[in-house]
């Protein structure tokens, strides 16, 4: 029976990340796309999309990407015959385990297999762990991984048996392989272990611990070396960074000229005032915005009500916890201030407190919550056991168990309203934002490609050409081959309902343009006509019925039913 539970909830959790994996949300975003091609072609050419072949990161045309969440996702792709299932399935299978390992080490830390279901519970339902179970970003790798460190290093506890002691050892290293913040958070975990389990880990011995040491070195720093110091993507990690905040030079010298009276009485070259020095320099402001998004990261408003401002990372209006959990949270920090003593809790809870710094030193990181991931692990054990502290409160005093019964119905009334925000509404909502229509678009131009000898993908949303490689089902090797003059990306200056615009389209090229391109709603005979000088060959649909994408060419004939380019509504 106890064995039926918990395989219960996984089934749970399945169904949950499983279930209209191709529809909600609606189109793969840019970044499912790459991994999507990366993981063709690793199983096909053994190397990256870009032909290289390293074991610290794959390359794609943008930035390089951490390598486990690519090959966790080439194991599971290939069990799957739909596209969409094919990217996503490893985020899935990842959610899974991860709730599976929530389970196993709410077990490890209480003995209770009761707090360990409804722990189960709480990461099964999650939306904070559904939004990233079901999209193939990085993230839920990550804590994947993080939790299954954790659980290993507490089975040696339990154990002392040295291969599990090296294996917890290897596995602190590869956290770093699953996404950028853990290049930061793998050795503040590190360090935590060594401060809070210094004396049990010192007792295996110097050797060991030498063994132990070199492993986690050897494993984490040649990727963070590669990654980091010699990257490509240095420019990217300087522009994400709180450091490359352009305000705060400006912000401080006006507050110096504020110090000196300068707009009272202004004189070339005076000097600040010297308190001004003080009160008024870059560290410090660096610091007040680091302290701004740390403290951000654990506010109401981020986790209970509208959660992270990004539509890919949340639905509009929608916090990352159920906004019961907040009672749930309440009991679980009451439970960990009776028990701060044992080691684990410490532990935990001095993850918790770590997990938002590697976000909080990003100029937008106080409500990121793919960088933010971290912390919901620890964060949601506490929520459970404080809820499983609750019930087992109210089953012990009879004439409360209404309040334990209500408080459950209540709970899963927020995941019912959840769960049809997530899969009635949120397809619909957040379809521009992960790259709808470039799916339909491409199939339409593969249909019509060879009747033009140029294609012309619009640049107005995400960069096209992955898009194109990856739907039309180009081979990795043939990108080197692949004719920039017949496929490429292109810009508009302006509108394409101004004449000069228009006049600047090839009749031999077929063009995608986004209706940002061209404003115009083709969609029914009494709405807008199509201006002379472009031929409408196909038109893309969002969810919501509006227009994504046209596709066009120079119309030399000029004939039918057209209106001047300057007659249309776009352009009066």
């Amino acid at each position: 029976m106890k064995i039926f539970v918990f395989i219960s909830i996984l089934v749970l959790a399945t169904i949950v990340r499983f279930v209209y994996l191709d529809k909600a949300p609606a189109g793969l975003f840019y970044d499912e796309i790459d991994l999507g091609y990366q993981v063709r072609s690793l199983l096909t050419t053994g190397r990256d999309y870009r032909g290289e072949n390293s074991p610290l990161f794959f390359r794609s045309f943008n930035t390089d990407k951490t390598p486990l969440p690519i090959l966790f996702s080439a194991v599971t792709s290939s069990f799957f015959g739909s596209r969409e299932y094919q990217v996503r399935s490893g985020a899935a299978i990842a959610g899974i385990i991860s709730v599976f390992l929530a389970m196993v080490l709410a077990y490890q830390l209480t003995r209770m297999r009761f707090v360990s279901a409804v722990v189960g519970l709480v990461f099964a339902f999650s939306p904070w762990q559904i939004q990233f179970s079901r999209i193939a970003f990085e993230t839920i790798f990550m804590l994947m991984t993080f939790l299954a460190t954790i659980v290993t290093f507490w089975y040696w506890r339990e154990s002392k048996r040295t291969w599990v002691f090296l294996l917890s050892g290897i596995l602190l290293g590869l956290n770093v392989y699953t996404y950028r913040p853990m290049s930061l958070f793998a050795p503040l975990m590190t360090l935590s272990i060594f401060v809070i389990y210094f004396r049990e880990i010192w007792a295996k011995g110097i050797i060991l611990v030498a063994i132990w040491s070199v492993l986690i070195a050897g494993t984490m720093f040649p990727f963070l070396y590669a990654t980091t110091l010699v990257s490509t993507d240095q420019p990217r990690i300087n522009q994400i960074s709180i450091y490359s905040n352009k305000r705060i030079p400006i912000m401080v010298l006006r507050n110096r000229e504020i110090d000196s009276n300068d707009f009272a009485n202004p004189q070339i070259g005076k000097s600040a005032v010297r308190s001004s020095f003080f009160f008024h320099n870059k560290g410090l402001s660096y610091l007040v915005d680091f302290s701004r998004n740390y403290v951000k990261s654990f506010s109401f408003d981020f986790l209970l009500v509208n959660g992270d401002p990004n539509g890919r990372h949340s639905p509009d209006k929608t916090g990352e916890l159920v906004f019961l959990d907040v009672v749930g949270l309440i009991a679980g920090l009451v439970v960990f201030e009776k028990r701060i003593k044992e080691k684990n809790y410490q532990f935990l809870l001095a993850l918790l407190l770590l997990s938002p710094i590697p976000a909080a030193l990003t100029v937008d990181g106080a409500d990121h919550a793919s960088r933010l991931m971290i912390m919901s692990g620890p964060l949601l054990v506490i929520i459970g056991l404080g809820y499983a502290s609750l019930w087992q409160w109210f089953s012990k005093n009879n004439k409360y168990i209404i309040w334990g019964i209500g408080l459950i119905a209540v709970w899963v009334i927020g995941v019912v309203f959840y769960l049809h925000r997530y899969f009635i509404h949120y397809p619909i909502e957040s379809s521009r934002q992960f790259g709808y229509g470039y799916k339909q678009a491409i199939e339409k131009i593969n249909q019509q490609k060879n009747q033009y000898q140029k294609i012309r993908l619009t640049t107005a949303n995400d960069p096209p050409m992955l898009y194109y490689l990856y739907w039309s089902d180009v081979h990795p090797n043939e990108i080197i081959n692949l004719t920039l003059d017949k496929i490429k990306p292109f810009s508009i200056e302006e509108r394409l309902c101004l004449g000069k615009e228009i006049e600047k389209l090839d009749p031999k090229s077929l063009y995608l343009v986004s209706f940002s391109d061209l404003p115009l709603d083709f969609r029914y005979p009494d709405r807008d006509k199509v201006p002379v000088g472009i031929k409408l060959l196909d038109l893309v649909k969002y969810p919501d019925n509006e227009v994504a994408y046209y596709l066009i060419t120079r119309d030399m004939d000029d004939a039918g039913d057209k209106v001047p380019p300057d007659k249309t509504n776009s352009c009066k």
